[in-house]
């Protein structure tokens, strides 16, 4: 019932306690779209820091419209496919905003690897760039523009240790980019070189479809 989980969310952001709860804490609370996950919508709730993300958390708690919220939730969705997860940032770019959609890619990283899976992530993106910026290419203009990086999922990481992810404002222009990227023979080096350190889960196109500020 995807009405009656967004009239959920929408009913608890009304409230005078979930306005507190985002004024004190600091949370940005986003609502996205997933295509090619098992769940179908994520809510977003980020937090300034973690001592922020303990006060918010307490907060959260003590409002009788959250429960009220989770029981609508529970009521308008299939439990079995709920995740929860906390992640952080490893590396970023172009972050000044968030974009319209993304393709996060769900990977898991070796043990003790993810320094060196990043240093040749970002080797990589230099060699596209290099590679495909002549001429004002549309390669690099996608690397310089998108909100790019990777999130390190610190808690609900049995299947995924990162995400990995590419943002643009047009659908359109960010799968013909992505395409063109993953055929690229920069591509397939950086792919030789952590083959051994990570397998590829699963890849996913997020939608953010609404945000709820702090008023």
């Amino acid at each position: 019932d995807p009405i009656g989980f967004v009239s959920a969310i929408d009913t608890h952001y009304a409230s005078e306690c979930a306005a507190n709860w985002q004024r004190v804490s600091g949370a940005n609370v986003l609502l996205a779209q997933l295509s090619g996950d098992q769940a179908t919508h994520v809510i977003h709730v980020g937090y300034p820091n973690y001592k922020k993300m303990a006060e918010g958390r307490a907060l959260f708690r003590s409002c009788g419209e959250t429960a009220s919220m989770i029981a609508a939730i529970n009521n308008a969705t299939d439990t079995d496919s709920y995740s929860n997860v906390i992640v952080e940032p490893v590396t970023q770019f172009n972050g000044a905003a968030l974009q319209k959609y993304y393709v996060k890619t769900d990977v898991k990283i070796a043990a003790a690897q993810e320094a060196e899976y990043s240093k040749a992530f970002v080797a990589f993106l230099n060699d596209y760039t290099t590679s495909h910026g002549a001429g004002g290419g549309a390669g690099a203009n996608f690397v310089n523009t998108s909100h790019h990086g990777i999130n390190r999922v610190l808690f609900g990481n049995r299947d995924a240790s990162h995400y990995v992810y590419f943002g643009g404002e047009d659908l359109d222009s960010l799968i013909l980019n992505m395409k063109a990227m993953l055929s690229s023979e920069e591509y397939a080096n950086f792919n030789k070189r952590v083959e051994a350190m990570r397998v590829v889960k699963n890849s996913a196109l997020v939608e953010f479809l609404k945000s709820y500020p702090v008023e």
